[in-house]
């Protein structure tokens, strides 16, 4: 498997602009990721993995809530138990601005190239160990605890793993699914947290 460095130069010498290389990636993603793709994931979610999926929470926007991610696109970190059942603790990659989600799969990527090389070889479902820990590390000045989220499990709809060669297309994904607040304010927000 190519470094990530390579594929995303790769890609980017493919396309004319950034914003059809953007429009590629989206259509690429529904016809993979979709309603009607036929990938399937038995509802394991793996450290390190990131996913895509709908998730039907009946919560809806508040002050304490300004927005509701219906259809995220997560890196899975660990599952913790709640009186309201099993939450997925995650980054939400939707709410993080392009630029600096590129930089944190990229970080996340060499970091554990090892273990990623290695699943997608063998189709192997190895999990990044102490994976939470680690990203305090590898991650720091990246703002990506403002990303930090937790999804109940029970809400979770029709999940599927993005397969790694799709990772570094993952930047480029400008379709959401978020009710609420504006995904300009939600950059915005963000952004004021590198800072911080």
């Amino acid at each position: 498997m190519k470094p990530l460095e390579e594929q995303i130069k790769e890609l980017r010498g493919s396309s004319p602009s950034l914003t059809s290389l953007s429009a590629d990636s989206n259509l690429l993603f529904s016809k993979t990721y979709g309603e009607k793709a036929k990938i399937i994931n038995d509802g394991i979610f793996i450290p390190g993995k990131i996913y895509i999926a709908d998730y039907a929470t009946k919560t809806r926007p508040s002050p304490q809530h300004p927005y509701i991610n219906r259809n995220p696109i997560f890196l899975f970190i660990k599952s913790d138990k709640s009186p309201n059942g099993e939450i997925l603790i995650s980054m939400d990659l939707n709410v993080i601005p392009s630029e600096y989600r590129g930089s944190i799969i990229l970080k996340v990527w060499n970091q554990y190239q090892g273990i990623i090389s290695e699943n997608q070889k063998n189709n192997a479902q190895i999990p990044i160990p102490n994976f939470y820990n680690s990203l305090r590390s590898i991650l720091n000045g990246t703002g990506w605890q403002s990303s930090l989220t937790g999804f109940r499990k029970d809400f979770i709809r029709d999940p599927k793993e993005i397969r790694y060669e799709d990772w570094v297309r993952l930047p480029y994904i400008t379709d959401t699914k978020i009710e609420g607040a504006s995904i300009s304010k939600i950059y915005n927000y963000y952004r004021s947290k590198l800072n911080a």
